[in-house]
């Protein structure tokens, strides 16, 4: 009874690795990090984590799973409730309409694929930020955030595969 309670429990844990892993990306993304002297800017690390498993694990990502997580991610960095669940959800509808022809790939080409959605989304981070102002937005912490961001990803990407690796041992 206990082994069966037990091999149901790693097959849940399993199945929500992405959602955790997100999760705890976006946790840490919300802590500051004194990078070129600026410790309000750091990385928004979970979106790193939102391409890499709509590529590499599109089946276990859930949209409502990504919307609730986007929400408590809002609620931690105190910004207006959807708006990181949209741009989940833009990162997560563009990376698995391109995964069959990224997955062939290599890493710098994945890279570039990371680096071409991430902008996407934050270019529409700093529209809708632009729109509810009702002024033009300053662009730099958006472009110092975007290249933190993408700097990070080889590392993110490495610590995820091994993640995935363990998984499916």
């Amino acid at each position: 009874m206990r082994v069966v309670f037990f091999q149901r429990l790693s097959e849940s844990f399993k199945n929500l690795a992405p959602e955790i892993t997100i999760l705890l990306f976006g946790i840490l993304s919300v802590q500051p990090h004194n990078f070129l002297g600026n410790s309000v800017i750091s990385p928004f690390l979970c979106l790193s984590a939102v391409y890499y498993w709509s590529l590499y694990r599109p089946g276990h990502l859930s949209v409502l799973g990504l919307i609730i997580i986007g929400i408590i991610t809002d609620l931690l960095v105190g910004v207006n409730i959807g708006f990181t669940p949209m741009l989940f959800l833009i990162v997560f509808s563009i990376s698995s309409w391109w995964q069959k022809e990224l997955l062939s790939k290599p890493f710098h080409i994945i890279w570039g694929g990371f680096a071409l959605i991430s902008a996407i989304a934050f270019f529409i981070a700093w529209a809708i930020i632009s729109i509810f102002a009702f002024q033009y937005a300053e662009h730099e912490p958006f472009v110092i955030q975007y290249f933190m961001t993408l700097i990070s990803f080889p590392i993110l990407g490495w610590v995820l595969s091994h993640i995935q690796r363990v998984l499916s041992g």
